[in-house]
C-alpha cells in the first residue's frame, strides 16, 4: 500500500486519520471492515501450476503491445494518482476537468472510491508478496511512471491499480447508467495495462477487479456512499445543462458485455492453450467432494442460490421463511439471465465439452446446453451477482458470500460447461450489472427489504410482513443529501421534483 498516496486522498476527503484511526466521514470503510480477499479468493498461481499458463501467455501479448497506440497509452496510464483518474473520468463524461474547486462532489466520489479499491488490495498484497512479472523475467516495468524500487517493496497480487481503476468505474457507472459500458471500459482497460507495463500478471489483474466489486459492496452498506452518488449526479447533471430531477437510469439497459469486456478466446491464440491446460487440471475434481458439489450445483434457479447463499449466512432460505430476501434472490436471477442471455449469441464460443467432443459431468445438461454459447458463464454471473448483492444483505458475512459466489462459478469449469476465461469475464460482468441495480429504486427497496428481514431473524426481532407496509418514501435535496421531514424547499421525493413549504 502506498502510504503518502493513501495519505493524499484522505487530505482531499477532508480526513484526519489512516487506518484503523480512519472515520467513514473520509473513507466509506476502514480496512477492517473490507471483505478479506484472503478468504474469498484462491492464492496467486504457482509458477508450477496450470493457472500459471495462462499468466505467462497474457505476458506475452503484452509484449506485443507495446510498440503499439494501445502500449503507449498503457505506459502514460502508469501513473496512478487521483489527477490521473481524474483526466480519464473527465474524458469519459466530456467535462473540461474534473477538480477539488470546479467539481465537489464528483471529485468526492472518485477520491473515495479510487481509496476503498486501492485499500482493499493492502491484506493479500500483504500475505503473498508475490513478484512481478519483471521481477520473475528479470526484466523491467516499462511503465512511463512505474518506480521499479518501490515496486520491488510490493506484493504484485492484487494489482492495487486496477482495483483502485475498476472501484473508480463501478460508482461512475452507477451515477450515471447512461455512459456505464463506456465507463466501464475505461476502468477496465486502467487495470488490463498493468499486464501491458510487465508490471503485473493476469491474475494479480483479475484479483483487483474481483478485491474492486467486494469493497464497492461493502462500502453500499454505508450511508455516505448513497449519498455522494446521488451528490455527483446532481452536479453532473447541472454541469450538462439537464434537469435537476434527471434520472440516467430511465433509458439505460443491463450492461452490455460486449462493449467493455474483451472478446472471448480464440483457438488461434496463446491464451486457448492454457485454458485447455486448466481444462484438464480440473477434470479429475469431477471424482472428488468437491466435484460431486459442482455437479449438484449446476442447478440455475433460485431455489439453488437459496442454498448456496443460506448455507454461507447460516440461515435456511424458503419462500415461506425468507420472503424478502428470495425475491431479491429471484429479481437478481433475472437480470443476471438478461445480462447474460443477450450476450451469448453476440460472442459465441462453443463449451468446453463441445470443443474436445468429451462427456460433462452433469450429462443430464448436455443436450439442451450443446448449442449455448460458453461465453459469458450464466452460472457465474449469477453467482457471483448474488454474492455481492447477499454481501449487503449480510455483511457480516461478506467473507463466506463471497467465497460461495465465487466457487459456484468455478464448478462450471470442474463440470466442463465453461472455460477458464469465460469464467474471469462472467465476474466483471456480475460487477457491472450490480452496479446498475443500485441505479434502480425498486431494486432498493428489495435490498432494504431483505436486510430488515435478515436483520429481525438474527436478532430474533422480526419485522412486519413487508407487504402491509407503504413502500418507503425516498426524498433527496438536489445536492443528493437525504431530506428529512422538516426540509423544505426543492427535493426530489420517489424521482419526482416537488417543492415542500
Amino acid at each position: 500500500m502506498k502510504l503518502w498516496m493513501l495519505t493524499a486522498i484522505l487530505t482531499l476527503c477532508g480526513a484526519t486519520h489512516i487506518g484503523a484511526q480512519t472515520s467513514n466521514d473520509s473513507l466509506y470503510v476502514v480496512a477492517e471492515q473490507l471483505p478479506n480477499a484472503c478468504h474469498f479468493l484462491p492464492a496467486p498461481p504457482d509458477s508450477s501450476s496450470a493457472a500459471f499458463l495462462d499468466d505467462v501467455a497474457q505476458w506475452q501479448w503484452g509484449k506485443t503491445m507495446a510498440a503499439t497506440e494501445r502500449g503507449a497509452r498503457a505506459s502514460l496510464e502508469s501513473r496512478h494518482n487521483l489527477e490521473a483518474l481524474s483526466s480519464i473520468m473527465a474524458q469519459v463524461l466530456e467535462l473540461d476537468t474534473i477538480s477539488h474547486q470546479q467539481t465537489p462532489a464528483i471529485t468526492r466520489l472518485l477520491a473515495k472510491s479510487f481509496a476503498v479499491g486501492l485499500l482493499s488490495t493492502k491484506g493479500p498484497k500483504a500475505k503473498y508478496k508475490r513478484k512481478s512479472p519483471f521481477m520473475v523475467m528479470n526484466e523491467t516495468p516499462w511503465g512511463q511512471y512505474d518506480d521499479m524500487e518501490e515496486m520491488l517493496d510490493e506484493g504484485s497480487f492484487p494489482s492495487g491499480h486496477t482495483a483502485s481503476g475498476w472501484a473508480m468505474a463501478l460508482a461512475f457507472a452507477e451515477m450515471w447508467p447512461e455512459l456505464q459500458d463506456t465507463i466501464l471500459r475505461r476502468g477496465y482497460e486502467y487495470g488490463e495495462n498493468r499486464i501491458i507495463v510487465n508490471a503485473h500478471w493476469q491474475s494479480d489483474v483479475t484479483a483487483g477487479y474481483l478485491c474492486a466489486a467486494a469493497a464497492i459492496a461493502r462500502s453500499h452498506c454505508e450511508p455516505a456512499f448513497e449519498q455522494d452518488i446521488r451528490a455527483a449526479r446532481a452536479e453532473y447533471a447541472r454541469l450538462k445543462g439537464l434537469p435537476e430531477d434527471y434520472d440516467p437510469a430511465a433509458n439505460a439497459d443491463v450492461p452490455h458485455g460486449e462493449r467493455f469486456l474483451n472478446n472471448p478466446v480464440d483457438s488461434a491464440s496463446a491464451r486457448y492453450m492454457a485454458d485447455i491446460m486448466l481444462y484438464w487440471n480440473n477434470k479429475p475434481l469431477r471424482s472428488t467432494e468437491r466435484g460431486d458439489t459442482a455437479g449438484v450445483e449446476a442447478e440455475y434457479s433460485v431455489a439453488m442460490m437459496q442454498k448456496v447463499m443460506g448455507e454461507a449466512i447460516g440461515i435456511t432460505l424458503s419462500d415461506e421463511q425468507t420472503p424478502a430476501i428470495t425475491r431479491l434472490l429471484g429479481h437478481v436471477l433475472e437480470k443476471a439471465s438478461e445480462t447474460a442471455d443477450r450476450l451469448k449469441p453476440i460472442r459465441f464460443r462453443k463449451r468446453p465439452f463441445v470443443q474436445l467432443g468429451e462427456p460433462s459431468a452433469v450429462a443430464g445438461d448436455e443436450e439442451k446446453e450443446r448449442g449455448k454459447s460458453s461465453f459469458p458463464s450464466g452460472h457465474t454471473n449469477l453467482g457471483w451477482t448474488e454474492a455481492l448483492v447477499m454481501a449487503e444483505v449480510a455483511p457480516e458475512h461478506q467473507d463466506e458470500i463471497l467465497r460461495r459466489g465465487y466457487e459456484y462459478g468455478h464448478n462450471r469449469l470442474i463440470v466442463g460447461y465453461h472455460w477458464h476465461t469465460d469464467i474471469e469475464a462472467s465476474r466483471q460482468l456480475a460487477s457491472a450489472l450490480v452496479a446498475r441495480l443500485h441505479a434502480d429504486p425498486d431494486f432498493l427497496d428489495m435490498l432494504a427489504a431483505a436486510r430488515a428481514e435478515y436483520v429481525g431473524i438474527t436478532t430474533g426481532i422480526v419485522p412486519e410482513s413487508r407487504a402491509s407496509q407503504p413502500s418507503p418514501v425516498r426524498a433527496y435535496r438536489l445536492d443528493g443529501t437525504p431530506a428529512t421531514d422538516n426540509t423544505r424547499g426543492v427535493v426530489i421525493e420517489n424521482r419526482q421534483k416537488m417543492v415542500r413549504r
